[in-house]
């Protein structure tokens, strides 16, 4: 019977506990004293905020109607990255001489540009009606006052961009009309130009001879389509005899090997001379005769002359039976030749049949050429009508063509003119600073207290609970597979159920003892020696990794 694992008492535990708890204390010391060494020493760094609202136009919505917010946040993150890209960043870390440190220890520029970046928060704020109302741009930055001054040049890089980004969007889209109104005026002038040769060149002509052309055209589209449905339904019909030529030679392949298998039968047949009536009866006279010879014999002499006769006999009847074996290539010749004949007569039945319709294909493809022909003549008339009403000077047609085109590029330019009319708006309102606008209602802050005092105790208490962590590890490491084994005289009850009456403790002598009471304080003093040497360790690995610069 198994027996499940044995739970230990809270005071089993506490004793285990006080047994290692050079193990827990010694790890836990050691991480916490590395953690109270740098987290001291950790630069102070200051944020800086400020915050920037996107003001409304100061002339009518009307005339400058409010970007939505789709349109706002494009164009935030376009700004944002004009802002943010490695030449703008490059420029205040030249100018103010930032990161001189990561500079000066040979950190590559690049990575300096992305430590600056991640520095840098844009954090969009939307008002009570869920639309964006502004940002808010935040730098860190281990000196206050150098925080304040770049926040408060990354604001006035984003209105700039801003600006400059609204300016050149503007003059892009007056330009790209501009160039659409010029091509839509040239257009509408040729056009004109057009509609003015016509009316010169046909001032005397009479437009009443295209209704007729037109009616005739007509008919010859009609008469085309009756031809082609005519030509679709005759290559039909040749699809379907072609299939009847298909099944006809299968029929004929198939009265071939018909053929071929009766005829093989057949002169199996003739061949086997045994199966004929005539060797029936000639085979059953000679056992007749044969019976009566053997009976005579046994009355009679063998010259005797009935004795003579029935030998006679039954020689003819093998004579016959020879000229009948004789005859049975006769016999194979004129089956093979009936049942061929019977191939042959039913091939030419169905030959007949297949040339019938060969012919009808025949027919038919004079009848599809006849069709191309009639098309070809179609078309020929088609074109000659379509020359003869391009080249009728029809006043009417011609000038509805060109007067419906002429309504529809005026439309065309209308609208462009109304763009352009709007784009130049545009540009005087970016010009004149009288559109939408991000401008700053919270300058940049000079922080008083650093972001990284008040999260040093929280820094600490990491390491304590990191130091106890490892040190609880650690003990267990020890710990744990001695649960599994059998120390107390409880585990030795609860594992085999059998009370325990006396227990035995361990015969040691004096010296045993003294040796290790001695082996017990060197492990402690080996102990102690790598938990001291290991906080310097610890100590450059938490500067190397910058773990705490991270989190906070």
């Amino acid at each position: 019977m198994s027996v499940g694992f044995r739970k230990r008492t809270t005071d089993e535990i506490f004793v285990i506990v006080k047994k290692r708890i050079w193990h827990i204390m010694l790890p836990t010391i050691a991480v916490f004293l590395a953690f109270a060494w740098v987290v001291p020493n950790l630069p102070d760094v200051y944020r800086s905020t400020t915050f920037l609202a996107v003001a409304p136009a100061t002339i009518s919505e009307k005339v400058a109607p409010s970007l939505t917010d789709d349109d706002l946040s494009q164009r935030l993150q376009s700004i944002s990255q004009t802002v943010l890209s490695r030449s703008s960043l490059e420029g205040l870390i030249a100018k103010h001489s930032l990161y001189a440190n990561e500079g000066g220890g040979g950190v590559p520029l690049e990575l300096i540009v992305e430590k600056m970046r991640s520095d840098i928060e844009v954090i969009p704020e939307k008002s009570s009606d869920n639309k964006v109302s502004g940002f808010r741009i935040s730098y860190e930055y281990t000196v206050a006052e150098v925080a304040r001054r770049i926040t408060a040049e990354i604001a006035d890089k984003f209105i700039a961009a801003q600006m400059a980004e609204s300016t050149q969007n503007a003059e892009t889209t007056k330009e790209f009309i501009d160039a659409q109104l010029a091509q839509a005026k040239s257009n509408l002038d040729g056009l004109e130009i057009q509609r003015l040769e016509i009316m010169t060149r046909n001032v005397e002509a009479l437009p009443e001879s295209s209704q007729g052309l037109i009616a005739q055209l007509n008919g010859l589209r009609q008469r085309e389509q009756t031809i082609s449905k005519d030509k679709e339904g005759l290559i039909t019909e040749k699809g379907r005899l072609h299939e009847s030529i298909r099944a006809f030679n299968s029929q004929i392949r198939l009265i071939d090997n018909f053929g071929e298998r009766e005829t093989q039968e057949a002169v199996t047949q003739a061949a086997r001379v045994e199966d004929t009536p005539a060797y029936g009866q000639l085979i059953q006279k000679r056992a007749e005769f044969s019976a009566k010879l053997e009976s005579l014999k046994k009355q009679y002499r063998e010259k005797h002359p009935e004795v003579l006769q029935a030998q006679t006999e039954i020689n003819k009847i093998n004579d016959e039976l020879e000229k009948l074996a004789l005859n049975t290539e006769k016999r194979v010749k004129q089956a093979n030749l009936t049942v061929s004949r019977k191939a042959e007569l039913q091939r030419k039945s169905i030959e007949i049949e297949k040339e019938k319709v060969e012919g009808q294909i025949n027919q038919i493809e004079l009848q599809i050429q006849q069709r191309d022909r009639d098309l070809q003549q179609n078309l020929v008339q088609i074109a000659a009508l379509e020359a003869k009403i391009n080249t009728i000077p029809n006043v009417k047609v011609a000038l509805e063509g060109i007067s419906n085109q002429y309504q529809s590029a005026k439309s065309n330019y209308d609208e462009l003119l109304k763009k352009f009319n709007n784009a130049q708006q545009q540009v005087q309102r970016e010009t004149n600073a009288q559109g939408e606008s991000i401008r700053v209602i919270d300058p940049a802050n000079l922080p008083e207290t650093s972001e990284t005092a008040s999260k040093k105790p929280f820094f600490l208490g990491i390491g304590l609970a990191a130091g106890l962590a490892f040190g609880l590890f650690f003990a267990g490491v020890y710990e744990v597979p001695r649960l599994f084994k059998l120390q107390t005289i409880k585990d030795a009850e609860y594992y085999t159920g059998i009370p325990v009456l006396a227990a035995v403790p361990p015969l040691l002598k004096e010296e045993e003892k003294q040796r290790l009471k001695r082996v017990h304080l060197v492990r402690v003093f080996a102990a102690v020696l790598i938990s001291i040497a290991s906080v310097p360790v610890l100590i450059v690995v938490l500067q190397m990794t910058k773990i705490f610069e991270r989190l906070s």
